[in-house]
């Protein structure tokens, strides 16, 4: 049809949106930074461990970052509930953002973590340094979009591996059936994944780091006058 192809998805937001954010969340302008961890994905199958949440939320509280979490409080509610329950000292903003208002959030953080999910998608696309877990599904037909990724005649993923391209580090769940493309072990979408509740806090955790470090290093060191 002759139109140009535009590599990156566009994930919008009102001003209406950022005020929604900056009532739930005043230090969104703070200069404190702060990671988004999206920690429920809609089905059960792609979701990561309750004690792993919680020690890579400490961990990131410990390195002095604020931590805010996000999910959906359907029926991952008590799931969600334990998580927050071990992190204290997060934001809760669970059920609370609409879409574009996370949109919002997610372009002001330092880091993002999450699953195979829409949102982890949002965040690749406003360009937040992301960290995404991913196990049985296809990478090449799942994995989120980097900003800016600009080929669009090849795809910015592997099937196996874990991988990084631009602001998106996938990593891969463990198991050499992985990704076995199937829903959870139990072959149904509220069947749990053990390539993902095998998936050590360690290695996300060495994986956040070095977004982390690689963002600080961009940020402009004031000089003295």
């Amino acid at each position: 049809m002759g139109i140009t192809p535009l590599g990156t998805p566009v994930a919008s937001w009102t001003d209406e949106d950022a005020r929604s954010v900056q009532t739930l969340f005043p230090d969104i302008l703070s200069a404190q930074p702060y990671a988004v961890l999206h920690v429920s994905p809609k089905f059960a199958y792609k979701t990561w461990t309750v004690d792993g949440w919680v020690a890579l939320g400490r961990w990131l509280i410990d390195r002095g970052l604020t931590v805010a979490v996000t999910g959906i409080d359907s029926a991952e509610q008590s799931y969600c509930d334990q998580i927050i329950r071990g992190l204290p000292k997060s934001v809760n903003l669970i059920g609370q953002v609409t879409l574009p208002a996370l949109s919002c959030l997610l372009s002001r953080a330092a880091l993002y973590v999450g699953t195979d999910t829409a949102v982890s998608h949002m965040a690749a696309a406003v360009g937040v340094p992301s960290v995404v877990l991913f196990g049985p599904s296809n990478p090449v037909k799942w994995g989120p979009w980097p900003k800016d990724f600009s080929s669009t005649a090849q795809n910015p993923w592997h099937k196996q591996g874990s991988q990084r391209q631009g602001n998106v580090c996938l990593l891969q769940g463990e198991g050499d059936c992985v990704p076995c493309l199937a829903e959870g072990c139990d072959r149904h979408v509220n069947s749990l994944s053990d390539c993902l509740q095998r998936l050590s806090v360690q290695r996300v955790i060495l994986a956040a780091e070095a977004m982390l470090r690689e963002r600080e290093s961009t940020v402009a060191v004031p000089t003295s006058v």
